[in-house]
């Protein structure tokens, strides 16, 4: 249960820092606001791990060099999600992430990419689930 609460709270932060950087991407610009939006989120995550004590992170090194980047990764999605909501508002927006981002995880799990711990079989109330999520955006383009 406890992860259910942090994906719901990850959601609804997601859903405020999108709303955000569309604000700050129209005043300053979207690659403007991306930078800033890293920068904030670099110095309150190293906060963070600071006021915990943590250590863990000197153990970088075990980490793979390619996953090493996967931060690098949050530039361009925060400019395809600055200009999303720029074009498409909120809701569609969010939506369409989710869509993308569940297709994505399905195909990656399925080719058991990324140390993934066991291959998925596709069932068929997943694929209606996902056709229900791509209706759903229609809905909200109407």
């Amino acid at each position: 249960m406890k992860g259910v609460i942090y994906a719901v709270l990850g959601g609804a932060f997601l859903t405020l820092q999108g709303t955000a950087n569309a604000s700050i991407g129209e005043r300053i610009g979207t690659w403007q606001a991306a930078t800033l939006t890293q920068g904030t989120g670099f110095i309150a995550a190293l906060l963070i791990v600071l006021l915990l004590g943590d250590q863990s992170w000197r153990n970088l090194k075990e980490v793979k060099p390619v996953y090493r980047f996967g931060g690098a990764f949050a530039a361009f999605i925060l400019f395809s999600n600055i200009t999303a909501y720029h074009m498409n508002g909120a809701a569609l927006t969010v939506a369409s992430l989710l869509i993308a981002q569940m297709i994505a995880t399905l195909m990656m799990e399925k080719a058991g990419w990324f140390g993934a711990a066991a291959v998925v079989q596709l069932r068929g109330t997943q694929w209606a689930g996902l056709g229900l999520m791509v209706i759903g955006i229609l809905c909200l383009t109407l």
